[in-house]
């Protein structure tokens, strides 16, 4: 197995190992044994040999074994990356439960983001070793610090545009394709002053992007229309896939607000630019944080 269990040895021998090695009295091991399988919600296997348990199970042993000796880090990498889709979840919520029991300051290695949102009291996000951002897990969603993060945190992904900051009768706005625009908010609109005549990307989350039903009362700026490419239905919500003169777009939708717009039409979508944000082309920082 990849846990580093011994096989030999059964779940109980397994979590004693690292005590005995360091020469604690019987009676304090059994003690800390008992009460670790009791967290981890292993103690009815506890006689078993780690051939007899399920890949989560065995998880659990290796975590449990972990913890036992209650080191001052723990250092966890991938450690669900093996296991199937429900197992994951079982075992995701499971290491978050023992780790607010037992406290132990724990650094997770991750690729899957949900994993990272949902398991982190603080996330720090490397691309190529550099670190990019480190933050609370809603920071990270709301004020990424570069384009980088906002691309990488958020499924469907953010969606990113290439134009330019103009400033017209509607105040500073952002134009793109063939003279469509948005006009930005007057304090977004403060933040990229300097960049008027200038390039940069907008990214805008698809659930800020919405339709005729959706947008806010009274608001009458930044409809644009767009042709509909595909429309998935996931059940609670919709993803409508739209180009506007080229530029991809995905809108996440709630299914009773829909319009029920179809592959081939023209749908009307509102941006909701309040929650956008304006990135630099050549640093990709965040210029609207």
């Amino acid at each position: 197995s990849d846990l580093a269990i011994f096989p030999h040895m059964t779940v109980r021998e397994n979590v004693e190992y690292g005590l005995k090695l360091r020469k604690i009295n019987k009676d304090e091991i059994k003690e800390k044994v008992d009460k670790i399988l009791d967290v981890v919600k292993i103690s009815e296997y506890q006689e078993r040999l780690p051939e007899r348990l399920s890949g989560g199970q065995q998880q659990r042993v290796a975590l449990a074994r972990a913890i036992v000796i209650h080191p001052s880090v723990l250092l966890m990498d991938e450690p669900l990356s093996n296991l199937d889709a429900k197992l994951r979840l079982e075992m995701r919520s499971a290491i978050r439960d023992v780790q607010k029991k037992v406290g132990i300051t724990t650094v997770y290695v991750t690729h899957d983001q949900v994993e990272a949102m949902t398991m982190g009291d603080r996330i720090c996000v490397l691309n190529y070793g550099k670190i990019m951002q480190v933050d609370t897990p809603l920071n990270l969603y709301h004020k990424p610090a570069n384009k980088f993060v906002a691309g990488f945190i958020g499924s469907p992904a953010m969606n990113f545009v290439e134009g330019a900051i103009e400033e017209n009768e509607d105040g500073i706005i952002f134009m793109f394709g063939q003279g469509r625009y948005v006009v930005l908010p007057e304090d977004m609109g403060e933040k990229v002053k300097s960049y008027i005549g200038k390039k940069v990307v907008l990214g805008i989350r698809p659930e800020n992007i919405g339709n005729k039903i959706t947008h806010p009362e009274g608001e009458k700026i930044n409809f644009l229309k767009g042709n509909v490419s595909i429309v998935e239905h996931m059940g609670n919500e919709e993803y409508i896939y739209f180009n506007i003169d080229g530029n991809e777009f995905t809108s996440r939708i709630e299914a009773r607000k829909s319009e029920n717009v179809k592959y081939g039409e023209v749908g009307e979508f509102y941006f909701n630019i309040k929650r956008a944000h304006i990135f630099d082309i050549e640093t990709e920082e965040n210029i609207t944080l």
